[in-house]
């Protein structure tokens, strides 16, 4: 390895040298590039720089200068003299520069083997010329593939200074059979099943002399199968014959059996209940006439076995629409027809509760509030208003500053539709009554 070599001259006067005098004058320290000047090769231009005390001193050689060719030995010097004390102090350093990379020259060990191929792997050797620095070293390496018309061979050469040459060299190379895929027509219907026929063709691949012929597309229509395996191959011009290549799918074409729904009107809502086999994975409700003004909307997608639905009007008919799906996207319908209930639905007429109870009912049309009360025997316990239908029971409560409490006993409520407004009501028709027994914990 070629080392930058520092010279320094120091020129004593008479007076002899004090101890840190010289460091206190200033010795001339080279910068390259605004750097140290250690560095054993340059691969750009190199402006050095020198730097040193100037207090009453005098130069020599010490300007900036900028190497711009390539060169192996280029010497700068720089002397500073001191007239007062009578010293001086000189240094030199030595560029080399080479920013061009190695010109690279390929050669294989052999010819091709047949008709312009290489059908084995071929041994290739790179060497290098560079005029500065020298080559310091080549790669070499054997192609064994990928197979291509014009495969691509590249080997590089490094000089002393650390730049890279290299050069590409195109080969025809097949060593190998064609490759063969097995490919559906289309994706999977559902869940990675299909439920459907479906079409597999196979498609080759051979990178070298080309793919000459496949095994012919197959369509798959049944037996349901957790894995069907479809098998095809491929041959190229070369006459090499692929491996067998296996297609694997899953088929179900039979639905699941339709489900037996249960329903159940609770005034303002709809229980819908329903059966499903083993085979169901998947649910869903849709109805008609749908929410927000809809024609149809899905209200329930899921696995479970039952959905209630709380956004209807009381007297209006609906249709639902219960699907059942399995995992390969296969399903069966059923549809009902309900009409929610009237009057109040919860707690039931003839109730035993032992908490107090949530009063609901069916909402009365164009009701702006309702009011509930509250009687056991002959004495009114409770009236309140209330703008949505329903309210829940306390267990404690006051009526025209008179306190009462919910004790075990029979009790009767009644709800009523009112309109205008809670100074000036229009009562409606009675929207239901119902009885229950309280009974203490």
């Amino acid at each position: 390895m070629t080392r930058v070599l520092f010279v320094c001259l120091v020129l004593v006067g008479a007076v002899g040298v004090l101890p840190g005098t010289a460091a206190a004058e200033g010795v001339p320290v080279p910068s390259c590039n605004g750097g140290g000047c250690g560095g054993d090769w340059y691969k750009t231009n190199v402006t050095v720089t020198w730097s040193y005390d100037a207090a009453g001193a005098s130069t020599s050689g010490c300007g900036s200068a900028t190497v711009t060719v390539d060169t192996s030995s280029t010497s700068f010097s720089c002397t500073v003299s001191y007239p007062a004390t009578g010293r001086t102090y000189g240094q030199s350093i030595t560029i080399r520069k080479d920013s061009s990379p190695p010109k690279v020259t390929a050669s294989a060990a052999r010819g091709p083997d047949a008709n312009g191929w290489y059908t084995s792997p071929v041994p290739f050797s790179f060497s290098g010329d560079d005029g500065a620095s020298g080559v310091a070293s080549c790669t070499s390496g054997t192609y064994g593939g990928p197979d291509g018309a014009a495969a691509a061979v590249t080997g590089s050469c490094t000089d002393n200074a650390g730049n890279t040459g290299s050069v590409t060299l195109t080969i025809k190379y097949d060593a190998s059979p064609p490759t063969v895929l097995g490919v559906p027509a289309r994706k999977p219907d559902a869940n990675g099943w299909y439920n459907h026929p479906v079409a597999v063709e196979f498609r080759g691949n051979d990178a070298g002399s080309g793919v000459a012929e496949c095994s012919p597309t197959v369509t798959y229509k049944g037996p349901t199968a957790n894995l069907a395996k479809l098998v095809g191959q491929c041959r190229d011009a070369a006459g090499h014959l692929s491996a067998p290549t296996t297609v694997e799918l899953r088929y179900d074409g039979t639905p699941p059996a339709p489900p037996n729904v249960q329903f159940t009107n609770r005034g303002s809502s709809n229980l819908l209940a329903w059966t499903a086999g083993k085979d169901v994975v998947s649910v869903r409700v849709r109805r008609a006439p749908g929410v927000k003004g809809k024609k149809s909307t899905v209200i329930y997608r899921g696995k479970g076995r039952r959905f209630v639905d709380l956004r209807v009007v009381s007297g209006k008919r609906y249709w639902y629409e219960i699907s059942l799906y399995d995992l390969a996207g296969n399903h069966s319908s059923r549809t009902v027809g309900l009409r929610p209930a009237l009057g109040i639905y919860s707690p039931t007429d003839g109730a035993v509760v032992k908490k107090p109870p949530l009063v609901a009912w069916a909402p009365a049309a164009e009701a702006r509030f309702y009011n509930v009360q509250l009687w056991r025997g002959k004495v009114k316990l409770l009236t309140t208003w209330v703008q949505v239908p329903k309210l829940q029971l306390s267990t404690r409560w006051k009526l025209n500053g008179v306190p009462h409490a919910l004790v075990a006993g029979s009790y009767r409520l009644y709800v009523w539709p009112a309109f205008g407004t809670k100074r000036d009501p229009r009562y409606g028709k009675l929207v239901g009554q119902v009885r229950f027994v309280f009974k203490r914990r």
